[in-house]
């Protein structure tokens, strides 16, 4: 396996290479000097003092997207499954840690990775191994003839996985927002609820529907203006390259239906897990757990405020250099 690694590991390299060799690339790279061009005349014309930081961002952003690009030309290249569903999984945890760093409540990493990790596989086994995008696997009773052909390659795989684990992660941040939020402002009436015998699954049911509303209606109201008022960039994109407008049109969906899925799925794990902890064994409310969220919430208020104040200072500083 180390040998068959190396060996794609060089050919992209080689690819990389002979690219860069083009001339088009270049000439494409020259012409679009013209717009930095323009950009630093404007910030020279307007004093903002951004003329070094632009010309630095270009060199930087050129660098950091041909290495981007000849990492996307080496795990595109990837044939087997394994391997493919092995990045996603690495993803998934890099997806978790960022979840962990927007909402750092007490096991919120593990939480969000089982949550991202397990809405992510089922929902892409689904699709890969029902014919829906992929042509379904061989030597089955029945034929289907995807849109892509099987086996699935990684410029296929990964890229919807990384669609479906960015929806995952981001709706279901929403949902775990929300329902901590209105938990937190609900205490009362779910304290009195459970003084009455309710268990706190029924008590807190109202604020989980909720929430679940919160963090899908962005992505339902996009599905509900498909072809009407937008046309999403995959499916243009696949009509550039020369895919037939229905079969592209039968991708998109498929591919909405797939966020959708796993954002849903995500949203219910992250909060059927993380609303255990605010309940003791005893069905009355965690206290310990929710002087936690108070003084976690208090912090992430405190970062903010030091973030705000740092920023008014260097607004200040840049102003009275540009009086200068």
């Amino acid at each position: 396996m180390a040998s068959e690694i190396l060996t794609v590991i060089w050919q992209t390299l080689q690819n990389v290479w002979t690219t860069l060799q083009e001339p088009n690339i270049w000439i494409r790279i020259a012409l679009s000097v013209i717009l930095l061009i323009m950009l630093i005349g404007l910030s020279l014309w307007q004093k903002t003092s951004f003329e070094s930081k632009l010309i630095w961002i270009f060199l930087r952003g050129f660098i950091q997207i041909v290495l981007f690009g000849s990492f996307l030309t080496l795990i595109f290249g990837i044939q087997k499954l394994w391997m493919q569903f092995l990045i996603i999984l690495l993803m998934c945890i890099f997806a978790a840690y960022t979840n962990y760093q927007s909402y750092p409540y007490p096991k919120m990493f593990l939480i969000g990775l089982l949550a991202i990790t397990s809405s992510t596989m089922f929902v892409m086994s689904i699709v890969i191994f029902s014919g829906a995008i992929f042509a379904a696997i061989p030597n089955l009773p029945f034929i289907i003839e995807g849109i892509i052909p099987y086996p699935p390659t990684g410029e296929y795989v990964i890229p919807m996985g990384s669609m479906v684990i960015a929806s995952a992660m981001r709706m279901s941040g929403i949902a775990l927002e929300r329902t901590k939020s209105d938990i937190t402002k609900s205490r009362g009436r779910i304290e009195a609820a459970l003084a009455l015998g309710d268990s706190s699954k029924n008590a807190i049911q109202n604020i989980l529907q909720d929430s679940y509303k919160a963090s899908l209606t962005p992505t339902i109201n996009r599905v509900a203006t498909l072809g009407i008022v937008s046309i999403p960039g995959l499916m243009s994109g696949m009509i550039i390259g020369g895919v037939p407008p229905i079969e592209a049109a039968v991708y998109q969906v498929v591919i909405f239906l797939m966020l959708l899925s796993a954002a849903f799925i995500a949203s219910i794990i992250t909060n059927m897990i993380f609303t255990r902890q605010f309940f003791t064994k005893q069905q009355q409310i965690n206290l310990v757990f929710l002087n936690t969220l108070i003084q976690l919430e208090q912090v992430k208020i405190d970062k903010k405020k030091v973030r705000q104040k740092k920023r008014g200072e260097r607004r200040k500083k840049r102003k009275t250099n540009q009086m200068k």
